[in-house]
């Protein structure tokens, strides 16, 4: 299951520039709950920012940064 996540503006309330994106919930901040391309938070007492998310069973990242991160960590040979 991926968390999506899609931000509509920062901490400070100004709009996001990357707001049209749906991005993936990093599973591995042991922070806090963050989005994987900017490591920004969200959520009740993490941030003040205004995000929708939604959970899916596969796919639904839009976000090229999140999507290039993503290329990256399976490139790697365990």
């Amino acid at each position: 299951m991926n968390t999506l996540i899609r931000l509509h503006t920062h901490d400070d309330g100004s709009e996001h520039d990357l707001a049209e994106y749906w991005h993936l919930a990093d599973p591995t901040n042991s922070q806090g709950p963050a989005i994987l391309c900017t490591q920004e938070y969200y959520g009740y007492g993490e941030s003040g920012c205004k995000y929708d998310f939604k959970i899916v069973k596969k796919g639904g990242i839009t976000c090229p940064d999140c999507l290039e991160k993503l290329k990256i960590l399976k490139g790697v040979k365990l």
